[in-house]
């Protein structure tokens, strides 16, 4: 007997779709942030950590599946799988699966955004627009960038095609080059090769041990002078006291964050002050789309599920 554990909110969206999968299935629901009572923890086999769930039911939801003895697999509607509940989840025993490749447009969207706010002054614009103040200057065309992307994976590959249509010249950086990628693509030792040629760098890698730290001051001094910053991948990538050095004294030209080493951004963050940084908060992926796109995710995974077939997006 398969029995899910969600949200009240997702069961009550997509339970129709559920049980036209699986008409034996049985549900356990997270109702708001109550408690779910321990003999029907017992009871769950599979979960669905859906896009409603986050940030204000997380724990409340991860709390239940670290207690459930008998959970089979956890699909997560996230790609980032680095917060340690994940581990400890495969450690009892779960198979855990993500839903990578489902925010990359949005993600994807987000970085060029950036490029473009950059590119067109758009932070001094705004400030001058709050003023009333008429401060027409020249700007920069992205065909005229040379963008660095770190991080080739499904977001960092759309990043590449999307900038590809500015006519931007593109170069990837990955730990291994499998030889189908859509742009020019380094490994990961000539990172500050990458560094050096680039005007912007984007970051669209997950958080490992190797790329934990990975953007320190040596990586920022090594940047092209006036060259722009984005970061989507994760916050402690980066040493953010350098990161605000560089900024600061204007060895970067400007910066594109949506991801954080402490999340909510620290109210005291000189980030949210420099007048060249646009700050949001770590939702790049926070779309409708890339949420049809995980829920979407989550219902093949089930069909497989149920025909004992193999699960996809795995996390090792």
């Amino acid at each position: 007997m398969t029995v899910l554990f969600c949200t009240d909110t997702f069961w009550d969206a997509r339970g129709d779709e559920i049980e036209a999968i699986d008409p034996t299935i049985e549900v356990v629901r997270l109702v708001g942030t109550e408690q779910v009572m321990q003999r029907d923890i017992d009871r769950i086999t599979i979960a669905f950590f859906s896009p409603d769930a986050w940030p204000d039911r997380a724990a409340a939801f991860m709390g239940v599946c670290t207690r459930a003895p008998n959970l089979d697999w956890m699909q997560s509607m996230s790609a980032g799988t680095d917060h340690p509940v994940f581990s400890m989840l495969r450690d009892q025993g779960a198979t855990v699966t993500n839903s990578s490749g489902a925010s990359a447009p949005s993600i994807a969207q987000t970085v060029i955004l950036y490029l473009l706010a950059l590119g067109r002054e758009l932070p001094r614009l705004a400030r001058a627009q709050a003023e009333r103040r008429w401060e027409p200057e020249p700007s920069r065309d992205l065909h005229d960038v040379r963008l660095g992307i770190v991080g080739l994976g499904a977001i960092g590959t759309e990043v590449a095609r999307l900038a590809a249509a500015f006519g931007t010249e593109v170069v990837g950086l990955r730990r291994t080059i499998r030889g189908d990628e859509i742009c020019e693509t380094w490994t990961h030792d000539r990172l500050h090769e990458l560094l050096a040629w680039a005007d912007a760098i984007a970051v669209t890698a997950p958080l490992t041990d190797d790329t934990r730290g990975m953007f320190d001051r040596v990586a920022f001094a090594t940047m092209r002078p006036g060259s722009w910053f984005v970061n989507v991948g994760r916050g402690e990538i980066v040493d953010e006291s350098a990161l605000v050095d560089v900024l600061r004294n204007g060895h970067l030209g400007g910066a594109g964050l949506d991801v954080f080493a402490t999340e909510p951004l620290l109210a005291e963050s000189p980030l949210w002050r420099l007048p060249n940084v646009i700050v949001t908060p770590h939702s790049s992926g926070t779309t409708d789309r890339s949420h049809r796109r995980a829920i979407d995710l989550f219902l093949d995974n089930l069909r497989h599920y149920t025909a004992g077939e193999a699960l996809v997006n795995i996390v090792e």
